[in-house]
């Protein structure tokens, strides 16, 4: 019964020990994140979990064109690895923020925001990478 049951746990050990090695690897992988705003329309776009800098760019660029009702003209503002994201939109513009969490990519938004003319900035859109 005891070899048996040694098997077993050997059996158990071999199948699972590659599972979590793959795990760890799919973590150690960066994920990227963007910010874009439009500055005739104040239309904003974040994206999260890209695989490249460039996809996280592009996605947040898709993402605010899309909100612009045909202006198009949306710029990036960041990108990101492995962090939060956060935009803040007030009258003279926007300000975009990262940090470890949602809090902290506000906070730091707001205070990118509050720095340009027109003040009255309030957070648009937040979202962390994975």
């Amino acid at each position: 019964m005891l070899p048996k049951l040694f098997s077993k746990l050997v059996v158990v050990t071999a199948l699972t020990i590659p599972m979590l090695s793959s795990a760890q690897v799919a973590r150690a992988q960066d994920a990227y994140g963007a910010t874009a705003y439009s500055p005739s329309t104040d239309a904003t776009g974040i994206s999260w979990d890209h695989p490249s800098e460039r996809a996280a760019l592009n996605a947040a660029i898709a993402a605010c064109n899309a909100q612009t009702g045909g202006a198009n003209d949306c710029e990036a503002l960041t990108s990101n690895t492995n962090n939060c994201g956060a935009i803040a939109v007030g009258k003279g513009g926007a300000g975009a923020g990262w940090g470890d969490d949602k809090s902290a990519a506000e906070a730091q938004a707001l205070a990118g925001c509050s720095e340009l003319d027109g003040g009255n900035c309030k957070i648009q859109l937040s979202a962390c990478n994975q």
